[in-house]
């Protein structure tokens, strides 16, 4: 379901440990959100492996989420949609590293689709575009880039209201000083 972790959120805080079990307005709205995707969602269509794979990712404060696609006759059509919950420490994340780990748990999620065929990630995050040349990166993101070497892949830059099938919720560029973005900004 497109955007399931970011309407279940108000849900899935009433089940974390230490917290109390309080029915808001806000959960009332996400269960009827639910409710209603459930009933509703787009027609997904299979998988072809004559035809390119699209990776559209895409990061927020509570969640990172994706569309995995192809393009049928002149029309593009969604074959599975991911998304996740961001944890506490991944929600502190500035917003350029947010979008490299939506990057990296979708490719890894859909990794059965993906792997040994080359395809199209679409972001909307420009500052991304840098990861394929990004020179002497360190710690999280030496690994994380490090795993997506085994992808062949091309990065395209989206504009985020282009990119609303991919939760399009990040459209700011990262304004916090992180250590990565700096050494990034550096770098090039």
């Amino acid at each position: 379901m497109k955007n399931f972790s970011t309407i279940a959120r108000p849900l899935h805080k009433l089940t974390e440990a230490k917290s109390n079990f309080n029915w808001t307005d806000e959960c009332e709205k996400s269960f009827n959100s639910l409710k209603q995707a459930l009933t509703s969602s787009p027609i997904l269509t299979y998988p072809r492996t004559d035809k390119d794979f699209i990776l559209d990712t895409d990061a927020s404060n509570e969640g990172i989420g994706a569309v995995l696609s192809q393009n049928t006759g002149n029309e593009e059509r969604a074959i599975v949609y991911f998304s996740k919950s961001l944890g506490k420490p991944e929600r502190n994340y500035c917003v350029t590293r947010k979008e490299l780990l939506a990057i990296v748990k979708s490719i890894e999620h859909f990794h059965h689709y993906l792997y040994g065929r080359k395809f199209l990630l679409r972001t909307d995050h420009a500052s991304l575009r840098w990861l394929l040349n990004f020179k002497e990166p360190e710690g999280q993101i030496a690994r994380w880039i490090q795993r997506l070497q085994e992808y062949d892949f091309e990065i395209q830059h989206r504009k985020g209201t282009s990119h609303g099938n991919a939760d399009a919720l990040s459209r700011k560029p990262c304004k916090e000083s992180c250590k990565q973005c700096t050494n990034a900004k550096k770098k090039f």
